[in-house]
């Protein structure tokens, strides 16, 4: 195919403090890929050659009612302008399901995108995942995001770390109860979507000795900072299924307490259970104490299968197979138009 594939993704404008991971395909492919922002022009007019889906509530969630109403109908007039020229979409799963349940309207604009997705990627190796339509392309590290390491790492000053967007789903309060059990310090720290649960946090961590909680977006060198100077990250997510912040902390070199689940396994064999510690159960002082109690590891985490530039590259072969597959009348399925691509292939196991 010659040209540049233009691909539509379901995100807004990048901003200062945006995720990484996005950052890099909204910014870091090659000439002959375009990757453009959704906006209202963009679902109204042209012909993209791809579109990829991210956090499908974001094609149907806003600030206020009326400008999610307007979001709903941009959106409809997009997946309807989609199915009629016969974009290929692409969705990135990153949750398995919405950490917050949707009304009627959202449910019917999930279920018309589900009925026009052609390929999922999945970054993660969960066992159990279905792969008649989906691809493994293993979610980045952070290292190239994280600002300049100290080298070697001070020593932690604090016990335990979680950091990352505060959300009712995250188990925050059962990690204080933890800390609490075990006589911990505890650190949480990170921008809140509801005000009053940022307050109820804040409430609950006064009356524990050792617990603060600090509320605000922190800039990627702070962050690093502030992981360094704890000895473990603890993400008591339940059923997590992929995070953002466990890669992170793993980046940055400290260690990982967090749920045992198919993908957090996968992930275990591959760094190793001295960098990520599972727990089976709810979480307990006692779980929290032998985490904290074990050997912190030497080196860095092993994470080369995780390069950025080598996961901006494979998005870009996804692209152009999808692009070329839609041209050629759409002859066989869209994974296989894929997975011709050798190099995706290789990348796991799970592709083969």
């Amino acid at each position: 195919m010659t040209g540049v594939v233009d691909v539509l993704m379901s995100t807004p404008p990048s901003r200062p403090g945006d995720n990484a991971y996005l950052r890099r395909l909204m910014t870091g492919t090659s000439a002959d890929v375009r990757v453009r922002p959704l906006t209202a022009g963009a679902a109204l007019r042209g012909r993209p050659d791809v579109f990829h889906v991210h956090w499908p509530h974001q094609l149907y969630r806003a600030a206020t009612p009326a400008k999610a109403r307007i979001k709903r109908v941009l959106t409809g007039l997009l997946l309807r302008r989609v199915r009629r020229l016969g974009i290929p979409v692409v969705l990135t799963v990153h949750n398995r399901r919405s950490h917050e349940e949707e009304t009627v309207g959202e449910r019917r604009i999930l279920s018309r995108l589900e009925d026009l997705i052609d390929v999922r990627i999945l970054l993660n190796e969960e066992p159990r995942d279905d792969l008649d339509d989906a691809v493994v392309v293993l979610h980045a590290h952070y290292r190239d995001d994280l600002g300049v390491l100290p080298a070697p790492a001070p020593a932690p000053d604090h016990d335990v770390l979680l950091f990352g967007l505060l959300r009712p789903y995250k188990g925050i309060e059962r990690l204080l109860s933890a800390a609490e059990q075990s006589g911990a310090t505890l650190t949480v720290t990170g921008a809140a979507l509801y005000p009053d649960y940022a307050e109820n946090l804040s409430a609950a961590a006064r009356d524990i000795p050792g617990a603060r909680v600090l509320i605000g977006h922190r800039d990627a060198a702070d962050l690093t900072r502030e992981i360094l100077a704890h000895r473990l990250v603890c993400l008591p997510y339940p059923g997590m299924y992929n995070s953002g912040a466990l890669l992170h902390a793993l980046s940055a070199g400290r260690p990982v307490l967090a749920p045992r689940t198919g993908a957090n396994e996968a992930l275990q064999r591959e760094v190793g259970p001295e960098w990520l510690h599972l727990y089976d159960g709810p979480l307990t002082g006692e779980i929290l104490a032998g985490a904290l109690a074990a050997r912190m590891p030497e080196g860095a985490c092993p994470l080369s299968r995780r390069d950025p530039a080598a996961g901006v590259a494979l998005h870009e072969g996804i692209y152009r197979s999808l692009s070329e597959w839609a041209a050629s009348g759409r002859v066989g399925s869209a994974r296989d138009a894929v997975l011709s691509d050798p190099a995706l292939r290789a990348h796991s196991p799970r592709n083969r």
